[in-house]
């Protein structure tokens, strides 16, 4: 496995520990774990050639992890979760949308209680309201976004912002003046499971 990705995980490693005392208890020990390597096939998307776009749009906190995703980012198994025949997703807009996972049942670093994974939403993309199982939390590392949460007010956050989602709490995301990098950190079952839109639910 190329090294950039232990640098990455180890950029987690020291945010957490330094930076995020939420995350740190949320992640528990598995953040920290030995985890099993699993070399994946690389891939990428169109809007990867133009990350570098978004890194002058974070902290000085979260500067390392940003630094440590793009010269990873050749490197990683990017994905998406959802295609053009999901409401709300059309060519353009997954032209400038995806994700890699770093730590999780089928990523690079394998654990089946954490996954750890880094998204990314051009500007003036919306990301519909969704839910899963999985609890969450949500790291602004760059660019900034608009969380929209179910029984709570909107929050706008850019780098080191984080946001906690229960259990199946609904929620969506917009990128109104900026695009977004962030990180998500699931715990629970299902780690794998695409995320439920509202009208998967009633077909």
């Amino acid at each position: 496995m190329h090294p950039a990705l232990y640098v990455l995980r180890d950029a987690f490693r020291a945010y957490a520990a330094s930076e995020a005392p939420d995350i740190a208890a949320f992640c528990g020990v598995d953040l920290m774990a030995d985890h099993p390597v699993r070399p994946l096939e690389i891939t990428t998307l169109p809007f990867v050639r133009h990350l570098n776009d978004i890194a002058a749009q974070t902290e000085p906190a979260t500067h390392s992890i940003v630094e440590a995703v793009l010269e990873a980012a050749p490197h990683l198994h990017w994905r998406q979760s959802y295609s053009e025949v999901d409401p709300g997703f059309d060519a353009e807009y997954l032209a400038r949308y995806g994700w890699f996972n770093l730590i999780a049942p089928s990523g690079p670093f394998v654990s089946d209680s954490l996954r750890v994974s880094v998204g990314y939403w051009g500007k003036g993309l919306h990301y519909p309201r969704h839910w899963h199982e999985p609890e969450e939390i949500y790291l602004t590392l760059a660019g900034e976004a608009r969380y929209i949460s179910e029984g709570r007010a909107d929050v706008v956050g850019g780098p080191c912002t984080t946001i906690c989602h229960r259990s199946n709490q609904p929620h969506a995301a917009t990128m109104e003046i900026a695009p977004l990098l962030a990180a998500a950190f699931w715990r629970g079952t299902s780690l794998e499971a695409k995320p439920d839109l509202p009208s998967r639910i009633t077909e």
